[in-house]
């Protein structure tokens, strides 16, 4: 309901033409109603002007809202009040209403500006939290570039070992970049398995499974998880070659998500004949997640089953 109600707020300016016209609308209506509930008998005469001046201050603020008492007393005493449409003597009763209905509406109009308050020092300490956060992700992104930087200089006559580490280094910083976009701070699998296999064409991969949200942390592992699976694909799996295909399933039991990665249409495979870091890499990031992954190397690719906590 907050959400609704800030942009109107922030766009009415005290003081505005805006807000004169909405305090002129708010009686307008407010009059309506009260027509519509006289001819039901209805005899209390400043029963539809209390909304009225709740809409005008809480849109408009306190200029706004004063208006909207004033005009209402005045549209009141002339119209609802005997004689009707026009002004005479009111009686202490008339009075009391008056005084009653004033003291009501200034006390409306002042919890509205409370909140219109609060409002506006809760948008402030948002925009101040965004553009921290921006801050924070620029140099986040500058400090995965030094590192990468760091890492090709110091190898620079290992070119092959020098693309891996930075090659994980993207990765982490990619889903990190995911999770800074999302304001609930999770990212959707698919989401992550898509950034993973950017580079190749989309008709060689094919995603299936229900919607699942992994925490910040979740999609940082994962995404080295798929960075090193994608690597292997491309260097000596299905996608080493145009007709190769990945075809990726997951499901959902509890938090716990099992994925099956399935490879077809590329060169033969082979066990490997070591275990090589991108091997503990996976292994280790999958541990942290209370997960494993159970590989298997049939005639027609690789085969994977992964399991992994997404929380």
């Amino acid at each position: 309901m907050t959400d609704r109600w800030t942009p109107l707020v922030e766009r009415i300016r005290p003081y505005s033409l805006a807000a004169l016209l909405l305090g002129i609308v708010c009686i307008g209506l407010a009059t309506v109603l009260r027509i519509a509930f006289g001819w039901l008998g209805v005899s209390l005469p400043f029963a539809t002007y209390f909304p009225a001046v709740l809409v005008a201050a809480l849109l408009a603020g306190v200029p706004a809202g004063v208006g909207v008492i004033v005009g209402s007393a005045i549209v009141v005493c002339w119209a609802f009040i005997p004689p009707a449409y026009e002004f005479s003597p009111l009686s202490a009763s008339d009075v009391a209403n008056c005084l009653l209905f004033v003291i009501s509406s200034g006390c409306i109009v002042a919890v509205a500006q409370l909140y219109r308050d609060v409002l506006h020092k809760s948008r402030e300490r948002d925009r101040e939290r965004e553009l921290l956060m921006l801050e924070l992700e620029h140099r986040g992104r500058n400090t995965y570039a030094v590192v990468e930087a760091i890492v090709r200089n110091t190898l620079v006559h290992d070119r092959a070992s020098a693309d891996a580490i930075a090659g994980r280094v993207r990765a982490v910083s990619s889903a990190n970049d995911l999770v800074n976009q999302s304001d609930a701070k999770a990212v959707q699998l698919k989401a992550l398995l898509s950034l993973e296999f950017a580079l190749n064409s989309k008709t060689q991969l094919t995603l299936s499974g229900p919607d699942i949200e992994l925490s910040a942390d979740a999609s940082r592992k994962l995404g080295l998880v798929f960075h090193e699976l994608v690597t292997n694909a491309m260097k000596h799996g299905a996608l080493s070659t145009p007709d190769g295909r990945v075809a990726v399933q997951w499901r959902a039991d509890g938090p716990k998500v099992h994925l099956l990665w399935k490879e077809e249409g590329g060169p033969p495979v082979l066990p490997p004949q070591r275990e090589g870091f991108g091997t503990v890499v996976v292994t280790q990031s999958l541990n942290s997640l209370s997960g494993d992954i159970v590989s298997a190397f049939d005639p027609d690719g690789l085969r994977c089953e992964i399991t992994f906590d997404c929380r």
